[in-house]
């Protein structure tokens, strides 16, 4: 079987601080909403909001996760972030290490009910 029938997923978010990432991310993981969570920061995010330029300092959470996880994440985001509208991008992985995404599938197999 190749590696994009497993229908593995990652995601990314960004939070405003390290402590809402690490909350967030024990949060969705714990939640079977993902398999597993790297915090990534901090980065300079320079966005349009309201009419405004805006730069802020923030904290990436990827995330990864199974198909069948892949719409409960997306109901579950917002209710667990601060942000008004969080963001929420979604990839479907095409390929990678075999033994990997075969954890990501049985990880997050028949899960990603809160």
């Amino acid at each position: 079987m190749k590696n994009q029938a497993k229908r593995c997923w990652a995601a990314y978010t960004t939070t405003d601080s390290k402590e809402r990432a690490s909350l967030m991310a024990r949060s969705l993981v714990e939640k079977q909403l993902v398999v597993c969570v790297n915090i990534v920061g901090p980065v300079e995010s320079v966005y349009s909001w309201q009419g405004k330029v805006e730069q802020t300092t923030e904290w990436i959470l990827m995330m990864k996760c199974s198909e069948s996880q892949c719409e409960e994440l997306k109901m579950a985001l917002p209710r667990l972030h601060s942000y008004e509208v969080p963001e929420l991008i979604m990839f479907p992985i095409a390929d990678g290490h075999s033994a990997y995404l075969d954890w990501i599938a049985a990880s997050g197999a028949g899960v990603g009910h809160e």
